[in-house]
Formats: C-alpha cells, sequence, structure tokens
C-alpha cells in the first residue's frame, strides 16, 4: 500500500492551498518597509480602474504630483513612496491586472509606469489618437479660439504624439476654415506656415486673445439684437410696400369695374 504523502493531498480537499501570504508584485526595498500611508492620503488619492475613459497618463500625473509632498522617513525616497502607495491606488480591471503581473517583477517605478503604458495606453491608442490630431478641422460655427481649445484637448489626451511644435501648429493651421487662415495670414503679413514657431505662438496668442473678446456672449447678444433689429426693420418696410401695391391693385380694379361714358 502506497504511504500517503502530506504534501500531496486529495483533488477535492478544500484545504489544498498554499500556505503564507502571497507573492508581492513590487520588491519591497528597506526604502519602502518604513512607510506609512495615512488615511488622509488614501482619503485624496486619484484611483486608475483601467475603463476606456480612463487616462493613464492623467493619473500618473496626478498620482506622482500628490506623492511628492507627502513626508517620508529619513532615507525613503519619492520613488519609495509612490510604489508604497501604488496598490491603493488601481482600482477594478487595473488592480486585476496588477495583480496578475509576475511575482518581483517590478524594482522600480520605471518598471511599473513601462508595462502600465504598455497595457493601458498601447501603441494602436496613441496612433488613433495621433491621426485624430493631424486630421483636426474647424467647424464652420467654430470660433478659432474654441477650435484652438478643442485641438488642445487632443493634444492633452495623447501626450506621446511624440509630434514637434512646428508640426502642431501646421496642422492646426491647416484645418483652420478659408476665413480663418486669412485672418491669422493677414495678421502674419503673408503666410502663416512660414513663420518660426516662436512667432506662430506669439500672433496666434494675440488673435485667440482679441477673438475671445469679440466672441464674447455680451458681443455675440448684441449682434444678435442688432440683426433682430435689421431684421424687423426689413419686414416692416416689406409690409409697407405689400399694403401700397395692394391698395394700386384695388384701385385699378375700382376703376375697370366702372361704366364707360357714353
Amino acid at each position: 500500500m502506497a504511504a500517503i504523502i502530506e504534501d500531496d493531498p486529495e483533488i477535492g480537499s478544500l484545504i489544498a492551498h498554499l500556505n503564507g501570504e502571497p507573492s508581492s508584485t513590487i520588491v519591497i526595498t528597506p526604502g519602502q518597509s518604513g512607510i506609512k500611508v495615512n488615511n488622509n492620503v488614501l482619503a485624496v488619492m486619484p484611483h486608475f480602474y483601467g475603463r476606456r475613459i480612463d487616462n493613464p497618463h492623467e493619473f500618473i500625473h496626478e498620482f506622482c504630483k500628490l506623492c511628492g509632498i507627502q513626508r517620508r522617513p529619513t532615507g525613503s525616497t519619492e520613488e519609495d513612496y509612490r510604489l508604497r502607495a501604488l496598490p491603493f491606488a488601481l482600482k477594478g480591471e487595473a488592480d486585476t491586472w496588477f495583480m496578475r503581473l509576475p511575482p518581483n517583477s517590478i524594482r522600480t517605478w520605471m518598471d511599473f509606469r513601462s508595462v502600465f503604458l504598455d497595457y493601458f495606453f498601447p501603441a494602436t491608442r496613441t496612433n488613433a489618437l495621433k491621426n485624430e490630431i493631424q486630421g483636426a478641422t474647424q467647424e464652420d460655427d467654430e470660433t478659432l479660439s474654441q477650435y484652438w481649445g478643442r485641438f488642445k484637448g487632443m493634444l492633452d489626451a495623447c501626450p506621446n504624439n511624440r509630434m514637434t511644435e512646428a508640426e502642431i501648429y501646421n496642422n492646426f493651421y491647416e484645418g483652420m476654415t478659408p476665413e480663418c487662415k486669412d485672418l491669422v495670414n493677414s495678421a502674419s503679413g503673408g503666410d502663416f506656415s512660414r513663420l518660426r514657431v516662436s512667432e506662430a505662438k506669439r500672433i496666434l496668442s494675440r488673435l485667440i486673445d482679441a477673438k475671445k473678446a469679440y466672441d464674447s456672449p455680451r458681443t455675440t447678444i448684441l449682434c444678435r439684437g442688432t440683426l433682430n433689429a435689421a431684421f424687423e426693420q426689413t419686414e416692416d418696410k416689406m409690409e409697407a410696400r405689400m399694403d401700397k401695391l395692394k391698395k394700386t391693385i384695388l384701385s385699378s380694379l375700382e376703376q375697370t369695374k366702372q361704366p364707360a361714358p357714353t
């Protein structure tokens, strides 16, 4: 009869589990061991869930900003604090992904940042957002300042677009309506696309500030009021002309009905 080995439990055993704590994804260093993440920090900590609407770059920026202002024990670095606090910031799908990483695979903050962005912000997503930037166009009813604000939002959503400033401003210019192109070309003394980046920035900033004042709600209301008044005056004139024409026609008909003199 075969001997029963203690490390070889029955298949249906409910106690067939590993002893001890599960392995950590992050390699714990002496600098991390003395760090405590207080409740007041947890209360304001940004969270990342891994949803499509979540921006990994924005999360990293906000998380690092919070960690950078926290007090740390002597000998601990800001990177130590980030790695210590990181598991508390990941939720939902992001937490599941993190738990499935190989044990002891994260030794530095750059290790985490690299695998994190590769998974939640892959090259396909970067390319799609970059194509949106390069194909951006101004809507017919969109002011220059509104178009610039929307364009900057596209850039913020894809901080790793690797586009030069010259490419960015050229794409913005190429997407303008013909009227706005004429405006910026006139302000540039010729062709906006031939300006240096520094000069293009200065002129565009000046135009946008001026257009914001012109396109303010008060200005829009005043313009609409002027247009409405003009339309009302036109309608009054048309009604007067129609009344005059109507009287002329009726007068002609009355004369036609009168019997011819004998």
